[in-house]
């Protein structure tokens, strides 16, 4: 009894799908109502002139193996890939040979200001700081090289 259920549900479906298929194969008529809005459907209506669209529109689902599909290059992808990370490798290596340079500066600044300091204006006139600003200056430069030169 269930094998003959079995059989009759499976012919149900096969006939659903005939069905299904049969009903999408038939026409397609397109009209405007008297509003001015576009209707479709698969019987012309009797207020309106309709038009077949048959043989105007191309099966949406349709696998069409005569046809060369048009994958996306992989190959592509990849090269923009690798162009990506070489430009950031490139961004990277620039920041850090700046910091270097930074670096450089700011020790060299230090060691000058180790020794005996002075400054001159833009008139060209010497002026020292005290032995107390020169260590607090010092120290400030020292955890500045710390921090971002380690």
């Amino acid at each position: 009894m269930l094998k003959q259920l079995i059989a009759l549900g499976s012919i149900g479906f096969l006939g659903c799908a005939l069905l299904a298929v049969n009903a999408s194969a038939g026409e397609l008529y397109r009209w405007v109502d008297a509003d001015g809005k576009v209707h479709f459907g698969d019987r012309p209506p009797v207020e309106a002139k309709a038009e077949s669209l048959e043989g105007q529109l191309k099966p949406i689902n349709s696998a069409d193996p005569t046809r060369k599909q048009n994958f996306p290059d992989s190959r592509r992808a990849d090269q923009l890939e690798r162009d990506y990370a070489a430009r950031m490798q490139s961004e990277q290596s620039k920041a850090r040979r700046q910091q270097q340079a930074a670096c450089a500066q700011a020790r060299k600044q230090l060691s000058i200001l180790k020794g005996p300091v002075y400054f001159v204006d833009e008139q060209g006139n010497e002026s020292t700081i005290s032995e107390r600003q020169r260590v607090v200056e010092a120290r400030k430069l020292e955890a500045q090289i710390r921090q971002y030169c380690g």
